[in-house]
């Protein structure tokens, strides 16, 4: 291990305290530390660290695009959609001058990047149901591993306890553990579950803190990385609608250099289906590691994604993790989409950026009914994900 000392790391930075220092020291001998990690785990140990912070001037910026490197300008293709998106679908919101808009980039073919494809109040409107609607049964989550979830679901009671409807002296406040001496409880769509020792049982306020996803459509599991073909359950309306408009839009997508080399998505938009999905919960200090998603039979269709909430750090690589990844803002109301030979990449999210929530997802005296989800969106991302599985 090479010795790292606080002038390495006290060279131009200044730091409020002396807690802060030895911190920073400690990031530094700890990268250091990581002489064969794989180039997508560097990155995202980067990124992951805090103090000292990260230098974000490679991070690429499709909705700034003065402020990214030269580099990185040369690297953006702007294009336009086939489609507006909001003559596809309402759920965009309101109709905008850029509404056609998205980017590529010319060394990661079957990328799609389209920024801000959602209307402030259309992204409210997708916040509210991913956390009222679609966070509860048929749909499994995290928590349902070890907690007997009522078909309700957590937000449920979160919001009665946030009006002052249920107390903790009512039968339902608390959401009791599950008895993981039954095997049925330990099998299924998570695999073997055994239960965590430092679980309890938590009011409905911290307990929905806990929550960070929820499967649609076709039940994942997540431990040999397959679909419960036997768990297929409705796919939201609205998540459905919202991708089948992405891929519609898409069609057609890319850009092929002078050499021939690059991407067009030729995918039928027409042909997609929406038939299972992930909404992820991030809360603030959450991260996503690098993965390859290659579960669905069906890897020509995309894979659609949209971002709602505090930004991210997203990074894609190639198709191993020793490709160096390239690093790019996700901020709310973005649509990400993966096609082609962008579908067996490497990808994470090693960092959701604190302080970036949107003054219009914040608590609004003339919305008071918002208050509660901007309370949660106050110190969380959600992020939506739909892949055509056959």
């Amino acid at each position: 291990m090479t010795n790292v000392t606080s002038s390495d790391v006290h060279t131009t930075k200044k730091f409020k305290s002396r807690r802060q220092e030895k911190l920073a020291l400690k990031n530094a001998q700890s990268n250091k530390s990581y002489v064969n990690q794989t180039a997508f785990r560097a990155c995202e140990r980067i990124y992951r660290t805090r103090l000292p912070p990260p230098d974000f001037t490679e991070v690429i910026d499709f909705e700034n695009l003065a402020s990214n490197t030269q580099q990185n300008l040369d690297r953006i293709v702007k294009i336009e959609l086939k489609h507006d998106l909001t003559e596809l679908s309402p759920l965009f919101g309101e109709s905008r001058n850029d509404a056609k808009l998205c980017y590529t980039l010319r060394d990661f073919p079957g990328l799609v990047v389209i920024p801000q494809a959602f209307s402030p109040s259309a992204q409210k409107n997708i916040i509210k149901s991913c956390l009222r609607d679609h966070a509860k049964h048929p749909n499994l989550s995290n928590l349902d591993a070890h907690y007997v979830v009522p078909d309700g679901g957590i937000w449920n009671l979160y919001e009665k306890e946030a009006k002052g409807e249920i107390s903790p002296e009512d039968p339902s406040y608390y959401v009791p553990l599950k008895d993981m001496s039954d095997s049925e409880d330990k099998v299924g769509v998570y695999g073997d579950a055994p239960k965590e020792t430092n679980l309890s049982v938590l009011p409905p306020s911290q307990l929905i803190r806990r929550l960070r996803w929820i499967t649609c459509g076709y039940q994942y599991n997540w431990l040999d990385k397959t679909y419960a073909l036997e768990k297929r359950y409705p796919f939201p309306e609205d998540i459905g609608d919202i991708a089948s408009a992405v891929a519609k839009a898409i069609e057609g997508v890319g850009h092929i250099e002078m050499d021939g080399s690059g991407y067009v998505n030729q995918y039928e938009g027409s042909k997609f289906k929406p038939e299972a999905g992930v909404i992820n919960y991030y809360q603030l200090k959450d991260s996503l590691m690098a993965h390859v998603d290659k579960s669905e039979i069906n890897m020509d269709a995309p894979l659609v994604s949209f971002s709602l909430g505090h930004s991210c750090i997203y990074l894609l690589g190639g198709t191993t993790r020793d490709v160096p990844p390239v690093a790019i803002y996700l901020r709310s109301g973005d649509v990400l989409a993966m096609c082609g030979p962008c579908r067996a990449a490497f990808h994470g999210v090693p960092r959701i950026l604190e302080s970036t929530l949107p003054d219009y997802l914040k608590t609004n005296p003339e919305d008071p009914d918002w208050d509660i989800y901007a309370s949660f969106v106050n110190e969380a991302r959600i992020n939506v994900n739909v892949r055509q599985v056959f």
